[in-house]
């Protein structure tokens, strides 16, 4: 049976707001530690402080996958990458892709660790919002083919 999908990935609204509720909370776990009482104090410290950077390295990250991505699957199992800078440019570039091991497919989330023709390794991570309604299921059968294709 041939499996053929073709869509469009966008950043999840879902996985920003992860991120920036972490942020939050680690940076809110730091100063409470580091205002809670002086037992401990160079552990509590240490903690505070190491929360605090955690927290901040986080809010200061760029967002994640801010590029318009296009993964093309053929029906012989190629996985194609297409990354658009910006919208509206037309000079994308389409890398082939291989499916490697460790590549996860959940029902509400598929973590793709990917190989290019170029040697150069990328995880992309899918939530059901990051793709086109209807799109998702059909991704993540597609990608289970390839998978089952490499075995």
């Amino acid at each position: 049976m041939s499996i053929a999908v073709s869509a469009v990935i966008v950043s999840s609204r879902v996985l920003r707001w992860a991120m920036l509720c972490y942020g939050l909370a680690s940076v809110g776990a730091g100063i409470a530690l580091a205002l809670a009482g002086s037992r401990l104090a160079g552990l509590q410290w240490a903690a505070a402080l190491a929360c605090m950077l955690a927290g901040a390295a986080v809010l200061c990250s760029p967002a994640p996958g801010r590029n318009v991505r296009r993964i093309d699957i053929s029906g012989v199992g190629q996985l194609r990458l297409t990354v658009q800078q910006g919208v509206g440019q037309t000079g994308a570039r389409a890398n082939g892709m291989r499916l490697l091991p460790g590549s996860t497919v959940w029902p509400g989330l598929l973590l793709l660790r990917l190989r290019g023709d170029d040697g150069r390794y990328c995880a992309l991570v899918l939530l059901p919002d990051s793709v086109a309604a209807g799109q998702f299921r059909r991704l993540a059968v597609a990608i289970r083919d390839v998978a089952a294709r490499k075995e």
